[in-house]
């Protein structure tokens, strides 16, 4: 019993509010938040992809800005603005292929004035072109390059799985 007769715990046992509570029933506040951050991160992630695809492939028909979102969500590797794939953890960088293209585009002084690279093209065909001399560049490194670290390599067979991931999503549109 409560205050002037109103009962304290007036939800019975097993009683929920709501459907998102009900779905959520018998998790602790340990599991609820974490799933809640997870949702937020994925969906921070995404937002933070279309920003990406927009500069460097700007004037890429929807399906393969689409085929891109769907290789990175098969992969779990995401490509930065930059061009960097950062991991999941967010302890380690590696310097793409694509960042690489972004790079000496710069150097060259071909980026315009909103730093949009046009690297994807205009067709599926020219995004499979692009796609294609990045898994090249993967697997024929120029001759001099220092040893990589374990870390490296790792992250390099991963960029290499998402443009291969990316490559037959692509092919998939044709």
């Amino acid at each position: 019993m409560g205050i002037n007769g109103i009962v304290t715990d007036y939800y019975q046992a097993g009683y929920v509010n709501n459907k998102s509570a009900q779905a959520e029933e018998g998790k602790n506040f340990a599991e609820i938040a974490s799933q809640k951050v997870t949702e937020a991160e994925k969906e921070t992630v995404r937002e933070n992809t279309l920003k990406s695809i927009d500069l460097f492939g700007p004037n890429a028909p929807d399906e393969v800005k689409q085929a891109w979102l769907e290789a990175e969500e098969e992969t779990g590797v995401h490509i930065a603005k930059a061009g960097l794939y950062i991991t999941p953890d967010g302890e380690h960088a590696c310097f793409t292929r694509l960042a690489g293209q972004i790079a000496v585009k710069w150097a060259k002084g071909e980026l315009n004035e909103t730093d949009q690279v046009d690297l994807l093209g205009s067709s599926a065909e020219s995004a499979i072109n692009a796609v294609n001399k990045w898994i090249y560049d993967l697997d024929h490194p120029l001759a001099g390059q220092p040893a990589r670290s374990i870390d490296e390599q790792r992250m390099i067979m991963q960029e290499k799985a998402f443009y291969e991931a990316f490559l037959e999503k692509l092919k998939g549109i044709l």
